[in-house]
């Protein structure tokens, strides 16, 4: 699997790095009385997330509609956290990733012109990329994401893979917040979107 080159960047560039076929994020469930628990758990560079939060909407018709699952941290939960990562279905939303990950990009810069994204593709999974850095007016704290889209399991919409790091200015400075980034997208491509696929097609067929 190879990334290409961005199809849109902000002011600086990020170039493609080769794929490992690793699996950089484990969903690990434990084993209860010969079935699974509910509760998956995350490895993500090299850190360990739990399951805080999950709410997927409902149709009138009795489908689902988007849905979200968030993971944080030990001692964080989804209100007051440093670092997130979370599954996305968004099974109406076509089935074009690198156009939602654009979309999401152009919608970041729409709402803060000063921040800048870039994007990512893979020509042979269709799967995409777009990583941004934005804040709040007037706030000292950044928030960096991250987020991978892909072709819903059931070929019904799109999945998404998200990660999140918050950080005040004073705590990095370029150089460092340039590590971040290239680690954060490396370790995002080499993610596979399998579990997230799993989860909602389970979590769908549970409720």
């Amino acid at each position: 699997m190879l990334w290409t080159q961005p199809i849109s960047t902000g002011s600086e560039r990020f170039r493609g790095t080769p794929v490992r076929a690793t699996l950089a994020v484990a969903l690990l469930f434990a084993s209860v009385s010969g079935g699974l628990t509910a509760e998956p758990v995350i490895d993500f560079g090299g850190e360990t997330y739990h399951l805080d939060y999950h709410d997927r909407a409902k149709l009138p018709d009795g489908s689902f509609g988007d849905g979200v699952a968030e993971f944080t941290l030990k001692g964080e939960t989804v209100n007051d956290w440093t670092k997130l990562f979370a599954f996305h279905s968004y099974p109406g939303t076509g089935d074009n990733p690198s156009l939602a990950a654009a979309t999401l990009g152009k919608t970041v810069k729409e709402n803060n012109k000063d921040a800048n994204y870039a994007l990512i593709e893979d020509p042979k999974t269709g799967e995409a990329i777009v990583d941004f850095l934005t804040w709040a007016p007037g706030s000292d704290v950044m928030e960096f994401n991250v987020f991978k889209y892909a072709k819903a399991g059931d070929g019904t919409g799109l999945i998404a893979l998200q990660y999140a790091q918050r950080f005040k200015t004073d705590d990095l400075d370029v150089a460092d917040f340039r590590e971040l980034r290239q680690r954060s997208v490396e370790e995002m491509a080499r993610t596979d979107v399998g579990p997230a696929r799993d989860y909602f097609g389970g979590n769908a067929k549970s409720q």
